[in-house]
């Protein structure tokens, strides 16, 4: 491959990824002739549990980040994903909600596990932390903060998760838990659910191109959540006042077809302030899976988040233009 080929694939990696320029290049440098950019996972075993670490994403990480979720980028590879944080914050935030303990509810008659069950911290670097489920071959790597940053989250976490008089399952190292696997054999998790199964390459794909909405899209803030088993996954994108909303461009890069993922737009609905949500829906072929994007606009209030919204608005402002979707004939608003 040319320096020229490189170059321009390495940007397209960068696009889909957020990964920084050396690295893009790097690792398309190494890529075997014919691969693809953002590769899919190799085993189902991955893509499941990219699908739930997802879910829990959409879940957790709801407080202001510089970048969406609190996530620079992604690094995706056949097996396995990378996660490079941006902060402290984020850290504590993500493994909040990813390692899984168990949670007793005074109003319920069983515990429940929250987070990833049977998930454990397998490896520990100088610059982050793997995670893999117990027995499956499966890889998610956290990165971009010192060693001892990872050490004190975890301690924190594990201290905060015993004084609410719950259990910290994923210190238990390389042994599940007795309450884990009757979770796992009787409580049949999301995972185990047929529409969630057929459908979770569109939360795996969401993940290993995230990068997309902090290259190509400019929402302040992200957020969403999954309904219908994990059928429908809903992303809200809430904008400034004063800036585009730059939806073809999302929808250009997630339905490209070397690319993006097998989805389709099937319609939207423009943004009316004071009245509703501006709607982009996407739909795969299949009918297995669909994407809608929610856009809104916020003007939150600053307050002691001065140099965090000072930082979002740099991050938008290096993206210019915005194109116009296609029209939709009546009825194909949202589906």
């Amino acid at each position: 491959m040319s320096v020229t080929q490189i170059s321009r694939r390495a940007r397209t990696y960068a696009l889909y990824t957020g990964a920084p320029r050396q690295l893009a290049c790097e690792v398309v440098a190494a890529l075997p002739p014919g691969a693809p950019l953002i590769p899919a996972p190799a085993e189902q075993a991955q893509l499941l549990l990219e699908s739930e670490i997802f879910y829990w994403l959409l879940n957790s990480m709801r407080d202001y980040f510089e970048y969406p979720f609190g996530i620079r980028y992604v690094q995706p590879t056949p097996d396995g994903l990378r996660l490079h944080l941006e902060s402290p914050a984020s850290l504590d935030r993500l493994l909040a909600g990813l390692l899984p303990c168990r949670v007793s509810f005074d109003h319920r008659e069983d515990d429940e596990i929250y987070g990833l069950y049977g998930v454990r911290i397998c490896a520990r670097t100088e610059t982050g932390i793997e995670l893999r489920r117990l027995g499956q071959p499966t890889s998610l790597k956290l990165t971009g903060l010192p060693r001892r940053v990872f050490d004190k989250a975890e301690a924190a976490l594990a201290q905060q998760v015993e004084e609410n008089g719950a259990e910290a399952c994923w210190r238990t190292q390389n042994a599940w838990t007795d309450y884990e696997m009757r979770w796992d054999a009787e409580r049949q998790p999301l995972i185990y659910e047929p529409t969630w199964r057929n459908a979770a390459w569109l939360p795996s794909g969401l993940l290993r191109r995230l990068g997309l909405l902090h290259t190509v899209a400019i929402p302040q803030v992200v957020t969403g959540h999954e309904s219908r088993l994990g059928e429908w996954w809903i992303l809200e994108l809430d904008h400034f006042p004063d800036t585009g909303l730059r939806r073809a461009e999302l929808v250009n890069a997630l339905t490209d077809p070397e690319h993006g993922l097998p989805l389709e737009l099937r319609g939207h609905r423009d943004l009316t302030p004071g009245e509703s949500l501006g709607l982009v829906l996407l739909k795969s072929a299949d009918q297995s899976a669909a994407l809608q994007l929610r856009y809104d606009r916020a003007d939150y209030p600053v307050k002691d988040r001065a140099a965090m919204f000072a930082a979002i608005r740099r991050r938008i402002s290096q993206l210019t233009g915005e194109e116009q979707l296609p029209p939709m004939p009546a009825g194909q608003a949202t589906g």
